[in-house]
């Protein structure tokens, strides 16, 4: 009997670890760094973001970008609208994320055996008409379909789909005058209570009109 009961127990605390839900939500913390053949790299590290916060539930994101003019982003998968605020209190945007911003010209997808923050990666390459974008992500652990499925500016529902939603842990965006690197440096798992919107949902209503 006391055997049983310790099992049982085990099994409790293991369960209490793992949030236990289908998608990712919680908080990705990236690190980002450039390099130019005809700009200043310092320069430009200092204008440009050094790190990003993404916060995820199973509706919602929150991504912010960390540098003198810090922005953060509050998307709405139900709405499909994402409020832009920088540095400072209220002067908030609204944008509609349903917006064709541009076009994909081709994509494929590798496998690859590295690991990044313990998790198995693939790569997915994408040419678009302005830029090229490499992702490192991991089938473990996916976003929720709200989260991208109608995001049609940034291509963010092309990425969604063909990762199949799993969490991007590298990134390289290949732009005309330089490039932007992107490696996940921390993750943590929330349970199915967690909130990635830090502001009150009403300001939807209130700046998407």
């Amino acid at each position: 009997m006391n055997k049983l009961i310790m099992i049982f127990a085990v099994l409790f605390i293991t369960g209490c670890k793992d949030p236990g839900n289908k998608y990712f939500t919680g908080i990705i913390e990236y690190a980002y760094t450039y390099k130019s053949d005809s700009l200043n790299v310092d320069s430009l590290t200092k204008t440009r973001p050094s790190k990003g916060l993404f916060r995820y539930d199973t509706l919602d994101y929150q991504s912010q970008f960390i540098s003198a003019d810090t922005n953060t982003n509050y998307y709405s998968g139900v709405l499909n609208k994402c409020l832009s605020q920088t540095n400072h209190p209220g002067g908030f945007e609204c944008q509609d994320y349903g917006a064709f911003t541009d076009s994909i010209i081709s994509y494929k997808i590798t496998d690859t055996d590295e690991k990044i923050l313990g998790y198995r990666c693939k790569i997915l390459e994408v040419q678009k008409k302005n830029s090229w974008l490499q992702y490192y992500f991991t089938d473990e652990l996916k976003i929720a379909p709200v989260t991208y499925n109608k995001h049609a500016s940034y291509n963010w529902d092309f990425y969604g789909e063909k990762a199949n939603g799993g969490l991007i842990l590298r990134s390289e965006h290949r732009l005309k005058y330089f490039i932007l690197k992107g490696i996940a440096t921390s993750l943590s798992r929330r349970d199915d209570h967690f909130k990635a919107l830090e502001i009150d949902e009403k300001l939807f209503s209130q700046f998407c009109k």
